[in-house]
């Protein structure tokens, strides 16, 4: 007897063509049983899906599209432990790359060889996080980029170049462990996974599934050492970068006394003066190639 699958797919993600192509080869791996696609419409997404599986009872969740979406997914499963496999048709795909999940071939050989990992999830302000939020340059980049018409990396770039131009330092009291911190920022970051979609490893000391999260305070001082860090991060040598602190926590609590600009997972959130985050282990299980 075959799998019954769920496939949800954000269909303004990747190119019309390649979805296609995507969902065909889909149905030719996973199609011996039951397979039901679901296209997102970015309205009440999460009790949409939520009423599928309760209706399909799936066996595996096919998710199509970028980390917006798989966080999308993933909130609407309610601690169900239905297993998820990632098709990366985002921008930036940045949970997709720290699970070794570059194109549909990976998808489907992790899916074949059974290798799953048991994700930890971070609670902040009650909206979950598979894989990073920020404050400051990144979220502008993610906010100039949802206000564009354009889709796909070279929007993105042109994004992070406009982003570039006009980035600032931020003031926070980051509280970690009953101690508190405070820091001025270009960026801060909280950060689950340990690399962007970009392949910048921004969180060198951390791992998606240790139970741990990293708070990590970049503020970078002029040209040189903008250069010293894009070479780290590509590196992962950032914890050995001057003007970077970084704060392994399993809760926090972060005061954003400026305003900066906040994202979770790639979608721009409502500016918070105030974060309580937790991380919790061992919650959501993925297909991966790592």
């Amino acid at each position: 007897m075959g799998k019954t699958v769920l496939y949800v797919v954000n269909p303004i993600s990747g190119n019309r063509n390649n979805r296609k192509r995507v969902e065909q080869e889909l149905i030719e791996t996973f199609g011996k049983g039951v397979f039901e696609v679901l296209e997102t419409s970015g309205k009440n997404d999460a009790p949409r899906v939520k009423d599928v599986c309760d209706a399909l009872h799936p066996d595996l969740l096919m998710v199509g599209g970028g980390d917006g979406t798989i966080r999308m997914v993933a909130s609407a499963l309610d601690k169900r432990s239905i297993p998820m496999g990632i098709i990366p048709l985002g921008s930036a795909n940045g949970l997709a790359k720290c699970l070794g999940i570059d194109n549909l071939n990976d998808a489907v050989l992790a899916i074949k060889k059974g290798n799953t990992r048991k994700l930890d999830v971070l609670n902040i302000n009650d909206e979950i996080c598979l894989h990073l939020g920020d404050f400051g340059f990144n979220a502008g980049i993610v906010k100039k980029f949802e206000e564009e018409d354009e889709r796909g990396m070279i929007s993105y770039f042109k994004s992070s170049l406009s982003q570039f131009m006009e980035m600032r330092p931020y003031r926070f009291e980051v509280k970690v462990d009953g101690i508190l911190y405070e820091t001025e920022a270009k960026l801060l970051v909280i950060a689950n996974a340990d690399k962007y979609g970009t392949g910048a490893i921004i969180n060198p000391v951390g791992k998606i599934d240790d139970g741990v999260m990293e708070i990590i305070s970049i503020n970078p001082d002029g040209f040189e050492d903008m250069a010293a860090l894009s070479f780290a991060l590509f590196q992962g040598t950032l914890d050995q970068a001057d003007n970077v602190q970084i704060w392994p926590a399993r809760e926090a609590e972060i005061l954003n006394l400026d305003r900066a600009d906040f994202q979770i997972d790639g979608e721009v959130m409502q500016t918070p003066e105030k974060v309580h985050v937790t991380c919790t282990a061992d919650q959501l299980t993925f297909y991966s190639m790592i």
